[in-house]
């Protein structure tokens, strides 16, 4: 018997409960998040006080010298983000933390991986074909091999609890609320994926070009989000989040980032943003081809 996704019917689903776990889960990531990530600044001050730049102020909150130490630091929020999700969805919906991912008892693992993996090589393959038609836009990045292999330690622990994180909220608990309110698969898509797009316009990389970024954000949002309605899971997206998140930061960087001036391979020197949303469509609408064929082929 096939279970839904976004029709849960185990816990106790209401929108009040819905709306408190809501609370409690930005309560975990704006304050008890943020306050951790500020304690775990002033601590590596404090080991290193060269990593403070008290001269110059953000947002955020100090200024950290050292962009990969705010690198592996700022996950922290990640972390207390899905333990927010957790007691959100254990205490207050009365159910397994498991449902925000599938319907079923186990993980399909090869769902995950078979998400990472496709979209791992597609990124690939449209990276080195950019590369081959503008190698002008590519620099080698100032290579230090102990700060590199620090990046790809972070990227392979920590940036999987980054993106899994964003999954379990948008395409796990924001689209199983509203579940409750439309079954029909392309008005969950433009709702979860508009929200999950548009709250990235806040990223550095709108400086690039407004308009064309934020199709950028707006197309993965929306096909990681109807690939999630159409194989009653999130398990392809958590693999294809992940693998995109990745891959970017371990081999490409640039001006105006929002995980900053970390130590990638490769520099892109001249960003044209329209190309970028162009090719990220094109690479997305590719992997929800594979995938919804392999879905296909599965339950047939």
């Amino acid at each position: 018997m096939t279970k839904s996704f976004i029709t849960v019917n185990e816990g106790k689903n209401t929108h009040w409960r819905y709306i408190s776990s809501l609370l409690v889960i930005l309560a975990f990531m704006l304050i008890i998040g943020t306050v951790a990530y500020l304690i775990a600044v002033l601590i590596a001050g404090g080991i290193n006080p060269d990593l403070l730049n008290f001269d110059e102020m953000t947002n955020e909150g100090v200024l950290l010298t050292d962009p990969l130490v705010d690198f592996y630091l700022y996950h922290i929020v990640n972390i207390i983000t899905v333990l927010g999700i957790w007691l959100a969805v254990k205490t207050i919906l009365k159910r397994r933390f498991i449902s925000l991912i599938t319907p079923y008892r186990k993980v399909n693992w090869s769902k995950i991986f078979f998400g990472f993996f496709i979209s791992l090589a597609i990124f690939a393959i449209f990276s080195i074909l950019d590369f081959a038609l503008f190698p002008n836009d590519y620099a080698f990045n100032e290579f230090d091999a102990s700060r590199f292999v620090w990046l790809v330690v972070a990227c392979f622990l920590l940036v999987p609890i980054q993106t899994t994180s964003e999954e379990l909220l948008f395409r796990g608990f924001l689209l199983q609320w509203a579940g409750k309110i439309t079954k029909h698969p392309l008005i969950l898509t433009i709702i979860i994926g508009g929200i999950f797009g548009s709250l990235h316009f806040f990223n550095p990389e709108m400086e690039h070009g407004a308009f064309w970024v934020a199709i950028d954000y707006l197309a993965m949002g929306f096909i990681w989000t109807y690939i999630t309605v159409k194989t009653n899971s999130s398990e392809y997206s958590i693999g294809a989040h992940a693998a995109n998140n990745m891959f970017l930061c371990i081999f490409l960087t640039m001006e105006d980032t929002v995980v900053g001036d970390i130590p990638s391979l490769f520099v892109v020197t001249n960003v044209n943003a329209m190309t970028s949303a162009i090719t990220t469509v094109i690479t997305g609408l590719i992997f929800m081809f594979i995938v919804l064929r392999r879905q296909k082929r599965q339950v047939a």
